[in-house]
């Protein structure tokens, strides 16, 4: 999958559909945490970056992670020509998570990796106390969604991550729908909803 995304990635931001989800999602980060000029956040799968940099002036530091070297180079090439000196460019194959972060956050990622579950155990642990993991992704679908390519999770049902969140030891804070996907698929406009999931490490 990082070839694809590879490939992809010079033209990732030109779909409208992904930029007004980064959109939509980031007006509801905003909403239900209080995102502080003092917090340190990471954006986990982070793409070009196109959520991040919704939140980029509403934290102190804002790391973007990804195993895309492609992805990667557009979100530098977007912190040198908007000159963020608050941002960071993490490559999560060569470098593990070993910070602490108050705000961790994740789109459209989790249902790209094979064993979901420990990958949010382990951003649990990165969080510092008091601090805020956000996972948002498809809720459970045919395969529909990802008819084009081979994925290992068609999306999740919401209870699942919440109760991942629970045995945890976090505490809700937020589930609701995010954004609606839309496709045309046989000729019919198929809508695929992605949660947002939101909370607190106490």
């Amino acid at each position: 999958m990082t070839a694809y995304f590879d490939a992809a990635a010079t033209t990732w931001d030109l779909k409208q559909q992904r930029v007004a989800q980064a959109k939509a999602i980031a007006e509801q980060i905003i909403e239900n945490i209080p995102l502080t000029p003092q917090m340190n956040a990471l954006e986990f799968g982070a793409g070009t970056g196109l959520l991040g940099f919704n939140l980029i002036d509403k934290v102190g530091t804002l790391t973007f992670g990804d195993t895309s070297k492609g992805m990667l180079a557009q979100v530098e090439e977007k912190i040198k020509n908007f000159a963020h000196q608050n941002a960071h460019v993490l490559d999560l194959n060569t470098t593990a998570i070993d910070s602490k972060y108050d705000l961790i956050f994740s789109s459209m990622v989790m249902h790209h990796i094979p064993n979901y579950q420990n990958k949010i155990r382990e951003l649990i642990t990165a969080l510092t106390s008091d601090g805020y993991l956000c996972i948002c992704d498809l809720d459970k679908e045919d395969g529909t969604f990802h008819s084009e390519e081979t994925v290992p999770h068609h999306g999740f049902e919401r209870s699942e991550i919440e109760q991942l969140f629970l045995d945890s030891g976090l505490t809700l804070v937020a589930s609701q729908t995010g954004f609606i996907n839309k496709k045309i698929i046989n000729d019919q406009e198929v809508e695929f909803p992605v949660f947002i999931i939101i909370a607190r490490k106490d």
